[in-house]
């Protein structure tokens, strides 16, 4: 009897005790000063691909810059080496390049005395068949004073007579000339020469082009 009273006060407590959860709650509070404490450090974002990839991206951008930044300066060093070389090329050859300078200064001046000696040459026979035209027509009482070319095919001559009638022969013989093409009278003038009347003239020629080229 005494056993079944017990039994019924047990049930009874365990009706009035609360129900225990199917799981234990542990809670630990951590009583150490800061200073001793350990932290336990979350590194799960080392794996995290969104961490990852860009990492990877910018390593690889980073490591191409700078592989294209070392090719840009060996490139520069090397052609700053190349413009040394010819720097010094240059500074070695400079004498010789100033002695070509001025032997080509001297080749100008000569190649331009050879002209005018090839140029003389070839009007050598036009001027001498002209004076020998011009002395040969010329009158007795008639002389010339100057002979002037004011042109490359005119002649300017200027002469004194002490005949007014052989100005004009002689402009008619002059024109008859192989060497001349034309002879026309610029201007005439009385003067005197040792006391007597004389005439001064001015006689214009104009040359064949074609004389001389032979």
């Amino acid at each position: 009897m005494a056993d079944k009273k017990t039994k019924t006060k047990e049930k009874a407590k365990a009706k009035n005790s609360p129900k225990k959860s199917k799981r234990d709650i542990c809670i630990s509070i951590n009583l150490l000063p800061p200073e001793y404490r350990k932290v336990k450090k979350d590194l799960s974002w080392v794996t995290d691909r969104r961490i990852i990839w860009p990492t990877v991206a910018l390593i690889v951008a980073i490591i191409g810059f700078l592989y294209a930044h070392i090719q840009m300066e060996e490139k520069i060093t090397d052609l700053q080496n190349d413009v040394n070389r010819v720097k010094a090329e240059v500074e070695r050859d400079r004498p010789l390049l100033t002695k070509i300078g001025e032997l080509e200064q001297k080749q100008a001046v000569v190649n331009t005395k050879i002209n005018a000696l090839k140029s003389i040459q070839v009007s050598k026979k036009r001027w001498v068949v002209l004076f020998e035209n011009v002395s040969s027509v010329l009158p007795p009482n008639m002389w010339l004073t100057s002979l002037n070319q004011v042109s490359e095919d005119n002649l300017e001559m200027k002469g004194m007579t002490f005949d007014f009638s052989e100005v004009a022969e002689y402009m008619v013989k002059l024109e008859k000339q192989v060497s001349i093409e034309k002879v026309s009278l610029l201007t005439i003038s009385t003067t005197k020469v040792d006391g007597e009347e004389a005439y001064s003239f001015t006689i214009k020629v104009v040359l064949k082009q074609d004389l001389g080229d032979g």
